[in-house]
This record gives C-alpha cells, structure tokens and sequence, in this order.
C-alpha cells in the first residue's frame, strides 16, 4: 500500500492532514521542512512516491525539481496551495485543506496510480518476455549446426546471464560418452559469477550438484571434478559469503528423455518470476537437445573411424593375400606355356588349356582385388592425358573379335565419325570398356549380339534420373558409348545393385559365368575419376544396355577431373577460388608478381566464366594448414586494397577457401 508524506513548516497542518489520513487509516508519514537537503534525503532513504508539499517552503521550483530528480517516473507531487503556482507539482490541492476533498483527490490519484502501475508492471514484463524470446531466438541460431561441446556450453552461460541476469551460476556437466576421466574430458564443475564465492560456499553449491547429479544418475565418480571459474573482472576483489545460498534458485538436470548431460543451477538476489522459471526450462531444454545431437554426431564419427579403420586393415589385408597369391601364378603359367609348346597327347593339352584357363581367371580376380584395394586406400593413380577414344574402341575390337567367333555372336562396333577428344586414362578407359564388353559376352549365350555404339550427347538431353549415383552434376557435352547385347538381362530392381562390391545376381547364368563380383564396382570407381556417369536399361531375359559417358576435353573439365584425383590421392587438397563481376586475370597476375599466389608442380589453375561470373581457380597438393590460411589473408588483404582503388569501385571480388582431406569430408579453412 502507498505510503503518503506530507512535508510542511507549518506544524498545524501536518497534524491536521495526518489526522484526515488516519481516520480513514491511509498510513501517512509526516515531515518538517528545515531545509532542502535534509528532506531530500530523508525521501531518498524511504522511497515515497506520493508526497504532499506546501508551498509555503522557499525556492518551491528549485526544491520541486530535486525531488523530481530522485526518480522522476515514480513520484508522485501533491502541491498544497493558497496561490497560483508555475511549478511541476503533478496535482493540486487548495488551502485550506478539506477533509473530503483531500480523501477523495487522493483515493481517486490511488485507484488511477494502481492501474498504472499495473500497467507499467505489465508492459514491463511483456518487454522482458518479448527480449526473453528474442534471446533464445537468437541461441538457437547460434546453436544450429553447432557440434563444438565448448561452444555450446558458453552459449548456454551467456544465454542465462541476458536472460535472467543471475548473480551466480553453476553447472556440473559429464564427460562425453566413452571418454576417460581426464583433463580434457572429465566432468566438470563450471562456475560463472558476478563475485567470487567464498570457498566454503563454493563447496557447498558443489555437493548441491552432486547430490542432484546422483539423484538423477548416480554413475559418475564425482570425485576429481575439473574445476572451471569465470568471474567478472569488474568484480574481481569482491566475495559472495554464505548469504549467496539464500538467493532465489532455479535448478535443473539437463536432460533429454533418458539421457542426461549435466545439472545447472543459478542463484539471484531478485526472485525469479513464472516467466522466468518458463525461460529457465526452454534453454536447458534447448541445450540438451544439442548437446544429445553433439554426442550422437561423435557416436557416429568414432563408428566411422573405426569402420576405416577395419576397412583399411581389410584393404591391406586383401593386398598382402593377393601379392602373396599372384606370386606363385607367374611360375605356374610360364611352366604351363611350356608344356604346351611341348608334344602331348589329345587328353594333356586340353588338360594344359583348362589350366592355362583357370590360372589366367584366378589372375584377374586377383587384380580386380589389389585394383580395389589401391583405390579404397587411395593409392590407385591415373595418367591422364588427351586423347580420342577411338583408339580404345579399336583395341576392345581386336580383342574380342576371336571370341565372338568362338561363340558365334554377332559382334559390331559402331564409332561415330570425328568424335572429340576426352581427358583421361586410356588405359582405365580400355578397362571400363573391356569389363562392360566381358561381362556382355559372360551373359549372353552362344549365337547372340552385342553391338557398341558411340553418339556426342549434350548433358542438358540426359535423364538425370536413370544415372547410377554421378558424383557431380552433368554439365555440357559428352561421348556416350552403348555396350548393348541380347542376354540374360537384369531385374529393374537388381540394377543399382550389381555396382555394390562383391555383388552377384543370383541365378544359375551367373554362377556358372562365375567371377567375384568386383568388375563393375572398378568401372564404377574409374568412371567417377573421370567424373563420367553410367546408367543401365535392360530387361530380365531380353539384354542388358551399358550406357557410360565421358565428359569432352575442355581447360575446366581437365582441371576438375586433375582436382577430383588429387582430392582421392593426396593427404591434403587446397582449393582457392575467386569469383569477380569481371576479368580477373590482372589480379591474379599482381597476386604472382607478389608472391602471394606460388604455383608450382603440386597445384594447378584455371580461368573460366560461368553465369557471367569470372572465375579463377587453383589448387595445391600437400600444402599445410598454416601455409595455406596464410596465403588465403594475404590475398583477403589485397583483394580489401583493390576494394579502395578507383578500378575496384566497380569491381567486387570473393573468395572461397576449402581444405580436403583423404578419406574426410570438406573442411573450410
């Protein structure tokens, strides 16, 4: 209830006012007026802010003002006058002093000054829930995408403190799943606080987590907690004593159904509202929730490494046993040569050819295994170069034309007439081709066709959706080659399967054609090297049509292609781009003249212009982290000069930063 203060000099009627005020037990205080300081401070030191003056007091403005001053939106000035005043009194009162007048001027100021303060309280509360949202609104963008642990848990303070301003905050957060109790990975006990608590009281908001903690859990071993303090250097050389733990308190496990990550406590002088409490459970919420995604994206990075890791020592493991088991082949195929050069009877030879058969089969499927373990590990290299395919399709001509004799088939290549040059591997590309061609003669029986047919095709009159997996969109032109025959044919559902390694359609056909299953997953591997696409139409019984495509020769497919394969093979790749609304060939000179952009052996560059963007390109091979970020601000700082130079008014230059490792997803710089 308001508390009302009459000041006067006139002694008769403070207690003529007072008496009004207590007859109708409105509680009042009384004071004379000596002088402005004095009364000035004795309403500072009570906090009234319904006052009644009497302009009987000397410099009224001047002392009307003082008080004002105090708290100018709070007070409320009742001036007692017997004469016009040009004062900033908020209301008026004529002397003498009616009873009924004074009471019902004041409980009319009373009715309208609740209802505004209600207002005020309202209003106040709706801002401060409306920045309360805000905040989190804000958190959470912050959060989103947020895997580093560390940052999470400075969010989470700094989220607590503009929200509820807290004196003193206090987390004991677990280790990550599986992790040891260490340094860099034990629970931990994370205090951040206006002052620093006295160590008696820092003990005591301790084991209050602790024991929340084993009521919730009660698995860890809270014994040798790393301890975090983060104090505000403003308040450095002040202590919170035990009063602190009086404090309101909000606490509460972070936790995500079953699973809890930690428990969070703070402590603030001023009680917390029900909006607060509300705000408090969304953000530990939150924090949970992303913290629960941080251990899952760990769960499933470590699985990964693992998965390498067993995948590697397979990898090696089918090396070590294919060397070791092309050994003996050579041996047994010289001696089986020779007997062959030597007289035999009917029953020997055929003997000596089933053999030769057998040990050229078992040579093959222990090349497609060391082709696959050399490009699981990364160790598989291309020697790319231009060239026509024509060349190729000759070859596979040659090479099969005895055994479409043999069994009778009807064997044709059909190469269109001056057919653009390609980038790539003519060896790999007569291995593609020769694995296709293979498999079409192993499925198709004595009698049937298989006919290859070569077409320039636009990427823009392809049926994206009938690719097997590109590993980069198709764009521009391509030599198509068909690899079409009259055989067993494929199930539709069957057909992104045959690319999966070790995989066979199961039916008697197949087994008796034998093999392992690896010819496909290698041209699936060497096509993506030269970021070609492969898709198949067949149908079960009536034959199957490879269809693989190649990029035409330009400067930037070259150079992608040359990315593509240093991203597989080196440890590291660094890839820098810049990106102009014009010619950045000056630019990039100035940058080479300043030693900024080193070329060399390991990196390759390219100029080309897309959707009227200009765009230059380079990467390099094994070039440090360090070496490659200091190069990357070196030309952030040229690019920031050429910004403040007449030509770069007009002349907006970006740049792109990535770092690939092997066997890692894309990390920018």
């Amino acid at each position: 209830m308001t508390n009302i203060l009459t000041i006067s000099k006139n002694i008769n009627l403070i207690n003529e006012i007072s008496s009004y005020f207590d007859e109708y037990q409105l509680p009042n205080t009384s004071f004379i007026h000596k002088n402005e300081d004095e009364t000035v401070e004795f309403i500072k030191e009570n906090n009234f802010n319904t006052i009644l003056i009497d302009d009987d007091i000397e410099e009224l403005n001047v002392f009307l003002k003082k008080i004002k001053n105090i708290d100018n939106e709070n007070i409320f000035i009742f001036l007692l006058y017997s004469k016009n005043h040009d004062t900033v009194a908020d209301a008026f009162i004529q002397k003498p002093v009616y009873k009924n007048i004074l009471i019902s001027t004041l409980n009319s100021y009373l009715k309208i000054k609740k209802n505004i303060d209600k207002f005020k309280n309202d209003n106040k509360e709706l801002n401060r829930s409306l920045y309360q949202l805000d905040v989190l609104y804000n958190t959470n963008s912050q959060l989103s995408g947020n895997l580093d642990r560390e940052k999470v848990y400075e969010i989470m303070f700094e989220t607590f403190e503009k929200t509820l301003s807290f004196d003193t905050a206090a987390a004991l957060m677990y280790p990550p799943p599986h992790s040891k109790y260490n340094k860099t990975d034990g629970a931990r006990f994370i205090l951040h606080a206006l002052k620093k608590p006295e160590n008696n009281v820092l003990d005591i908001l301790k084991e209050k987590l602790i024991q929340s903690a084993k009521e919730n859990d009660g698995e860890f071993d809270f014994s040798n907690l790393i301890f975090e303090e983060y104090i505000k250097p403003s308040y450095q050389n002040q202590t919170y004593d035990i009063k602190l733990l009086s404090y309101d308190k909000l606490i509460a496990p972070i936790k995500v159904k079953d699973k809890t990550f930690g428990i969070i406590s703070i402590y603030r002088n001023k009680p917390f509202s029900r909006e607060d409490v509300v705000c408090f459970q969304s953000i530990v919420h939150q924090i949970a929730s992303y913290l629960r995604a941080i251990n899952l994206y760990d769960e499933i990075k470590n699985t990964n490494m693992e998965l390498k890791k067993l995948e590697r020592i397979k990898s090696e493991f089918v090396s070590i046993v294919s060397h070791e088991l092309r050994t003996p082949l050579t041996p047994m195929n010289l001696s089986l040569d020779f007997l062959s050069s030597q007289p035999l009877d009917e029953n020997s030879k055929k003997s000596v050819e089933m053999a030769k058969r057998n040990v050229a089969r078992l040579t093959g499927m222990i090349e497609d295994l060391l082709d696959l373990s050399r490009i699981e590990t990364g160790k598989f290299s291309f020697e790319y170069k231009k060239y026509n395919i024509k060349s190729s399709l000759d070859s596979i001509c040659k090479t099969f034309e005895g055994q479409a004799k043999t069994k009778n088939m009807d064997f044709s290549i059909n190469a269109q007439e001056d057919l653009p040059d390609i980038y790539a591997d003519s060896k790999r590309i007569e291995q593609i081709l020769a694995n296709l061609t293979n498999n079409a003669f192993k499925f198709t029986k004595n009698g049937g066709r298989i006919t290859i047919n070569t077409k320039l095709i636009n990427a823009d009159d392809i049926n994206k959706n009938i690719l097997i997996d590109p590993i980069e969109p198709l764009k521009g032109e391509y030599i198509n080659i068909s690899i079409k025959d009259t055989g067993l044919g494929i199930k539709e559902e069957n057909i992104d399967k045959i690319f999966n390694k070790f995989s066979q359609i199961e039916n008697s056909l197949t087994r008796n054609a034998g093999g392992i299953g690896l010819g496909l997953t290698i041209t699936k591997n060497f096509i993506d090297a030269h970021l070609g696409a492969i898709f198949v139409i067949s149908k079960e019984n009536e034959g199957s049509d490879f269809n693989v495509m190649f990029p035409v020769y330009s400067e930037y497919k070259s150079f992608l292609i040359d990315l593509n394969e240093s991203k597989k093979t080196a440890d590291t790749t660094t890839l820098l781009t810049l990106i102009s609304n014009n010619d950045l060939t000056n630019f990039t000179e100035l940058l080479k003249k300043e030693n900024i952009i080193k070329s060399s052996k390991n990196s390759k560059e390219i100029f080309t212009k897309q959707d009227e963007k200009f765009i230059y390109k380079i990467y390099f091979k094994n070039l440090q982290k360090s070496a490659a970020e200091f190069m990357a601000n070196q030309i952030e700082n040229e690019i920031n000069k050429f910004k403040n130079s007449p030509e770069g008014q007009s002349h907006a230059i970006l740049l792109e930063k990535d770092i690939f490792k092997k066997e890692d997803e894309i990390h920018p710089l």
